[in-house]
């Protein structure tokens, strides 16, 4: 007997901040910068001095606290990049605090001192909603998928942060999707969170959180809207060729898995087909043979292991791999 199949995920986790805002120094910084130019000033050259000092000793209360001044005093483009450097500095602080396990004090820190929503502070609202106390994985689904759309912003990133983080934060958008059985939404008509295609990391396959019931090939009414949702990116991407590929646990007989993963995966290619897609759709099913390579297994049970690993992937306009495919 095979429990519900919740197709694909990837993970990702993060780590936290520090304990004394005024004077510790976060352990990775997040590239801020000082910048003077004739767009970017004050009328008093003294607010401008005492908001370097804050900012290169990281002093997120400080900062906070000439902020009205600043607005009152300087230019627009300069008040804005303090509001990015103050986001900045508190974002890593509370990186570390959440690294330390201290989840309440990190929180207050982003809600008390968080002036724009950066690509780093909603990324950290997910780790803490993965976090054991919480769990609330539609809720870190959300917040890692509004972190790649930050990301994929360049008027909200300029400079995007290294692929490893951008990976990592897809990994767990991915992973917590399928533990929460959701699927990324559109946005003005376009795809979001890992449907992206301008995150600036290479993607092989992507996650498809569809839910079958118990032990059967019927989809659940929450896998339905799911491969609602991928009907819908696949008629926005037009894509030459689609391969699906499905997967389950462990449990239960290597044959049935085999079985079970094949069918489900042809189910879905026929709710494809009966919704529009013409492009040639391949299926292979995989079983048990390939688990799903998880960032931090610590994070879950191992229910929740399980769970992700009853997945199905697809691709899009690439050679059909075999590899572990049953027979």
């Amino acid at each position: 007997m095979k429990p519900i199949v919740t197709y694909f995920a990837t993970v990702l986790l993060i780590s936290g901040c520090i304990t004394n805002p005024s004077t510790d120094k976060p352990s990775d910084t997040l590239g801020i910068q000082q910048v003077n130019t004739p767009s970017m000033t004050c009328r008093d050259s003294e607010i401008q001095t005492q908001v370097n000092q804050a900012r290169q000793a990281e002093n997120h209360i400080q900062l906070k606290a000439l902020l009205p001044t600043v607005v009152s005093s300087c230019s627009e483009a300069y008040t804005d990049t303090v509001k990015r450097q103050l986001s900045e500095i508190v974002a890593a602080k509370a990186k570390l605090k959440v690294q330390q396990g201290q989840m309440e004090a990190a929180e207050k820190l982003l809600n008390a001192y968080t002036e724009i929503n950066l690509w780093a502070t909603q990324a950290i609202r997910g780790d803490m909603e993965t976090k054991r106390e919480r769990r609330q994985w539609k809720l870190a689904a959300d917040f890692y998928n509004q972190s790649l759309d930050l990301i994929a912003d360049p008027k909200i990133t300029p400079q995007k942060p290294p692929s490893s983080e951008i990976e990592r934060v897809y990994r767990l958008a991915t992973e917590t999707q399928i533990l929460a059985g959701t699927f990324s939404r559109f946005k003005a008509g376009k795809p979001s969170g890992i449907l992206r295609d301008d995150l600036g990391i290479e993607i092989r396959k992507r996650p498809i959180p569809v839910q079958f019931k118990f032990d059967q090939i019927v989809l659940t009414e929450n896998g339905k809207q799911s491969a609602k949702q991928l009907v819908k990116y696949l008629k926005y991407a037009k894509p030459r060729r689609v391969t699906l590929m499905g997967h389950t646990d462990h449990h239960g007989e290597v044959d049935y898995n085999c079985d079970l993963s094949k069918r489900r995966a042809l189910v879905l290619k026929k709710y494809l087909v009966e919704a529009g897609i013409r492009a040639p759709i391949t299926t292979l099913g995989k079983g048990e043979k390939v688990p799903f390579n998880l960032y931090d297994p610590s994070v879950y049970t191992q229910e929740e292991i399980d769970q992700i690993n009853r997945r199905a992937e697809f691709s899009i306009d690439r050679k059909v791999s075999y590899d572990g495919a049953c027979l």
